[in-house]
C-alpha cells in the first residue's frame, strides 16, 4: 500500500479566488488540512542500505505499529520566469522519507522504536506538536512529530 507522502493536502485554496471559510466573510484561510502522524526523513548521507521502516508508537496503554514505504526524496530546482509564469523541477536528493498517518496522536511523549533493514530497535521518547496548516488563528491543529536519521544512523525527533 502506498501512503501519501506529505502532510499537507490541498483540498481547495479558496484564499486565491477571494472566498473566505468563515461565515460572513471573516479571516481568510485555505481550505487545507494536516495529518496527523509521524514523518521520517533518511539524509542522503543516511540512506544507503535503508530501504525500509517500521515504527511501533506507544501512549497510554495503546500501541501502535505501521510499516512505512520509504520513498525517493526530492528538492526543487527553480528553473526561472518567463514573464509572470514561473517553473521549478523537482530533482532526487539521495535521501528518503515517509510519513505514518496515526490517528489519535497526543501531545505528550510517545515511546517510538524505528526499525529498519537491519532489524536494531532505535527508542525513543517523542512529544509531537500540535500544528497549524494556516496559522493558529484558522484551526484545524493536529499532532505532528518529524523524526530524522542522523549520518551516524541515529534516530531524533527533528526540531
Amino acid at each position: 500500500m502506498r501512503r501519501l507522502p506529505v502532510f499537507v493536502f490541498l483540498l481547495a485554496t479558496l484564499t486565491a479566488c477571494g472566498q473566505s471559510s468563515g461565515a460572513g466573510g471573516g479571516e481568510q484561510c485555505p481550505a487545507i488540512a494536516l495529518m496527523e502522524g509521524i514523518s521520517l526523513d533518511v539524509p542522503p548521507e543516511a540512506a544507503a542500505g535503508i530501504t525500509r521502516a517500521s515504527m511501533e508508537l506507544c501512549w497510554a496503554g495503546r500501541c501502535v505499529t505501521e510499516s512505512a514505504e520509504l520513498m525517493p526524496s526530492s528538492a526543487s530546482r527553480d528553473q526561472g520566469c518567463t514573464g509572470d509564469v514561473c517553473s521549478a523541477q523537482a530533482v532526487p536528493t539521495g535521501g528518503k522519507y515517509t510519513s505514518v498517518p496515526v490517528q489519535g496522536l497526543p501531545v505528550t511523549p510517545v515511546k517510538t522504536t524505528v526499525t529498519f533493514d537491519d532489524g536494531k530497535p532505535h527508542v525513543l521518547d517523542v512529544t509531537p506538536v500540535l500544528t497549524y496548516p494556516a496559522g493558529e488563528k484558522c484551526g484545524g491543529g493536529v499532532p505532528i512529530a518529524k523524526l530524522v536519521v542522523t549520518p551516524g544512523g541515529e534516530v531524533k525527533q527533528a526540531p
